[in-house]
């Protein structure tokens, strides 16, 4: 399959009337695509002739670890489809259920945590970012400030997702949590 086949078959499915995808979806894709045009650049840099030795081995090891930080982003965008499949499946437990009320919960809490995770995994890239952007070639430096702006972006929508779900979620010390944890990735927007 063609690169360009798989970014129309998403947006297409974002465009959808369906509930999912949805935008914690596409703050993980937004993530995951910020942190694979920074790990191009690294790439480039390191094919360049003119990178010095010591700078090659900086970069090799953060190109693997922004790798597994790219896994990560991309899962969850499959796990924000299986955060709402949860909160549908306790929303269909009959009203009178005694254990209703934590599955709601629970559902909800997940729903949150989905993108909390990717705000979080992409702060992490940001911070490895912050770390290589100097080593990077001029030549290729335009795709680490795009990597940086979808990252940032990443984890601007992924917030908007956390907060939506925070209104429904009834535990005050979940919820705190939550609004400290926002409150620590928003100055890096």
């Amino acid at each position: 399959m063609e690169w360009f086949t798989a970014a129309e078959r998403f947006t297409t499915a974002l465009a959808s009337p369906e509930p999912t995808p949805g935008g914690g979806a596409a703050a993980a894709h937004a993530g995951a695509m910020g942190c694979a045009l920074v790990m191009m650049a690294v790439s480039t840099t390191l094919k360049r002739k003119t990178t010095q030795e010591s700078v090659k081995t900086k970069l090799e090891k953060s190109l693997k670890r922004l790798h597994a930080l790219k896994t990560e982003l991309a899962s969850f965008v499959q796990k924000d489809g299986q955060a709402y499949a949860a909160y549908l499946t306790a929303r269909k437990l009959p009203k009178e259920d005694p254990a209703r009320p934590a599955a709601l919960e629970q559902a909800l809490v997940f729903a949150a945590r989905v993108p909390a995770d990717t705000a979080a995994t992409s702060l992490q890239v940001l911070k490895e970012l912050e770390t290589i952007k100097d080593d990077i070639a001029d030549i290729i430096v335009s795709d680490i400030h795009c990597g940086k702006y979808l990252l940032q972006t990443a984890i601007r929508c992924a917030i908007e997702n956390v907060r939506a779900n925070l209104v429904f979620i009834q535990n005050e010390d979940v919820k705190a949590s939550f609004e400290k944890q926002i409150s620590s990735w928003i100055h890096w927007c």
